[in-house]
């Protein structure tokens, strides 16, 4: 029997170590914890910093190499085999070394989502790291919504606009909301430390046709967003994708300190992008009481969120966003969302979370938390 390089015993070690990783974070909390409070921050430190020295993103970068090793380098070797058939020895050696590259790629992958994002999903959560429990009941709900939608009003009309009606920025919004991330890390621990500068997406259509408006690369330990979104949507974005790389992995988690971040810390700018996502999600869990005996109630609630708002600042794409960009689908967006949404529901399932692609609208229940701990809107 021919005995194992010493490469390949490493990397056979690397998925027996990854394997237990991966049990350990599934059947103690605790271990979790321990994680992401002391081993990570020291391990990300280094990778996040180096990343965050590139002006593009090093992990749209690998996407595409990776895509184009799957689409030319696998059918490369499969053809140079049949041709090379009569010459064994050479079809294996070509075969055997290309299989070791693939399953240290593979291990790379799986390492740093290891490390950098499933054993996250068994932490405690944040609502139990930080407030009291609460009832959430549709007073509460219609409550915090009616907070929200008033704080809308205030701002909606205080921004300069493009012609079409949609907010232009007064600056590239990246670095103060890295300051609000920053100072929101004095009040939770978790997210203590320095941030590095977010990534625009060069290749954005694709992450449109999915729905992604912000994406964190777990193998490039960068936060990344969407370019082509509407600017006011950026900021909250932003800091969503940020608190991805504290550890804050669950969505509804990563939501709720994007929202107070830029609520607490952040220009009225932010402040509005922050109160935006808030009622997204406010209003869509809230609209389930229409044909209720609190429809009047809620319509109360949203009375003070002008037009403006509700046409041109609600929705992440400018209304003619689709129309111009149709000539670049390859696919129908149609078709690509729907995979892009039941892979991500298959993601969030496989690392249980049980509600799936729903644990998104679950900020619901942190922002209603955090309103009957005394938050301000």
């Amino acid at each position: 029997m021919k005995k194992l390089r010493l490469s390949d015993k490493i990397l056979i070690s690397i998925y027996i170590i990854l394997i237990i990783i991966n049990a350990l974070a599934w059947i103690s909390t605790g271990f979790s914890d321990l994680y992401v409070g002391r081993i990570y921050p020291v391990i990300s430190a280094l990778p996040v910093f180096l990343a965050g020295l590139l002006p593009f993103s090093l992990g749209e970068f690998m996407i595409i190499i990776f895509a184009l090793m799957g689409i030319i380098g696998i059918p490369a070797v499969i053809i140079f085999a049949i041709v090379k058939r009569k010459d064994s020895k050479t079809s294996k050696r070509v075969l055997t070394r290309a299989m070791r590259i693939l399953s240290w790629i593979l291990a790379y992958i799986f390492a740093t989502e290891t490390l950098g994002c499933f054993v996250m999903y068994h932490c405690t959560t944040f609502s139990e790291k930080y407030f009291k429990p609460t009832e959430h009941t549709e007073e509460l709900l219609l409550d915090v919504l009616e907070s929200v939608s008033i704080r809308i009003g205030d701002l909606a009309e205080t921004f300069e606009r493009d012609e079409d009606g949609y907010i232009v920025l007064s600056k590239d919004p990246a670095d103060d909301c890295r300051e609000a991330m920053k100072r929101l890390g004095e009040e939770y621990s978790q997210l203590k430390g320095s941030y590095p500068k977010p990534k625009k997406i060069l290749n954005s259509f694709f992450m449109s046709q999915e729905g992604i408006i912000g994406l964190y690369i777990p193998f490039a330990f960068e936060a990344t967003y969407n370019r082509d979104i509407q600017p006011i949507a950026v900021p909250c974005t932003v800091c969503h994708e940020l608190s991805h790389l504290k550890g804050i992995i669950q969505e509804n988690e990563a939501s709720f300190t994007a929202i107070i971040a830029c609520l607490k810390y952040g220009n009225d700018e932010l402040k509005y992008s922050a109160l935006l996502d808030a009622f997204y999600y406010l209003y869509k869990n809230a609209y389930g009481l229409m044909g209720t005996d609190y429809e009047d109630r809620l319509r109360e609630a949203v009375r003070p969120v002008p037009e403006i708002t509700w046409e041109k600042d609600i929705g992440s794409y400018t209304e003619d966003y689709w129309e111009k960009n149709s000539h670049k689908e390859i696919i129908p967006t149609e078709t690509v969302s729907a995979i892009s949404d039941a892979l991500t529901d298959a993601n969030l399932t496989m690392n249980g979370v049980k509600d799936g692609i729903n644990a998104y609208n679950r900020v619901v229940e942190l922002l209603m938390d955090y309103y009957a701990d005394g938050g301000k809107f």
